[in-house]
């Protein structure tokens, strides 16, 4: 069920990350699994045609993309530098902390475009919209890439993490849909 938030952005993302980390601490790695599961099934038909899939590798209580993947060209974000714009590179061998402490692929990786994208995020709403970490990397590179081809962006969450509706700014990107382990919400 949804939870009504304050609509200040900063206390949105720590109520959200808050319950985020309650509901994932009470789960068991089974349940996680079986939810995580669940969760690449409704994924599957957005990445049917899709050619270049960009992703990400999980921080704290994010829901992990991996199960979603499998057998498939992975492009992860990769930084040079804290000030860098997102790139894509191919997710292929060993990762490395990048400036974020974020693991990313190695600096020899092949840099690709993704045309689908999945993205973590804190809180997301009815409509499409997400709150991310708060420093509108994934904002950046979506509006980037979809303004030199059609980019689908898909939202990975927790069904704790939706909520009904979320203030956006301009600068925001919606979401083509939020999937959750329990439900598809297209924007």
């Amino acid at each position: 069920m949804p939870t009504a938030f304050p609509f200040d952005k900063e206390t949105l993302r720590r109520d959200a990350r808050a319950a985020r980390a309650a509901f994932v601490r009470s789960l068991s790695l089974d349940e996680r699994q079986a939810l995580e599961a669940a969760l690449a099934e409704r994924t599957l038909p957005f990445l049917a045609n899709a050619r270049a899939i960009g992703s990400y590798v999980p921080m704290g209580h994010e829901i992990d993309p991996a199960a979603c993947l499998s057998q498939r060209t992975v492009l992860l974000p990769w930084f040079a530098s804290r000030d860098d714009v997102m790139r894509f590179r191919v997710a292929v061998g060993p990762l490395e902390p990048g400036p974020f402490g974020t693991m990313q692929p190695l600096a020899d990786a092949a840099e690709a475009v993704p045309d689908t994208l999945l993205v973590p995020l804190v809180a997301a709403d009815m409509h499409g919209n997400r709150i991310g970490q708060g420093k509108g990397h994934f904002d950046r590179a979506l509006a980037a890439l979809r303004a030199v081809q059609p980019t689908i962006a898909i939202g990975l969450a927790w069904d704790v993490q939706i909520l009904d509706a979320l203030p956006a700014d301009s600068w925001d990107q919606r979401l083509d849909a939020v999937v959750t382990p329990t439900r598809t919400l297209t924007a």
